[in-house]
């Protein structure tokens, strides 16, 4: 892991932008800094998460069922 290149910064205004386009989605101009925003936010949540290596052998557990 010591030769990996830094991820590059992930241009969030763009991926909003194309994504809804993508989807047909229409976000009114006076929203988009704030779609941006809390784009920028749940991906500060969910980065840990998505940092963890999983194991290709791991066991899902059981499904409760009351």
């Amino acid at each position: 892991m010591a030769d990996e290149k830094p991820a590059e910064k992930l241009d969030v205004a763009r991926l909003v932008d194309e994504t809804a386009k993508a989807i047909g989605l229409p976000i009114a101009a006076e929203s988009r800094a704030n779609v941006i925003l809390n784009y920028e936010r749940s991906l500060t949540i969910a980065r840990p998460l998505l940092e963890v290596e999983l194991d290709d052998e791991l066991t899902p557990g059981p499904v409760f069922r009351p």
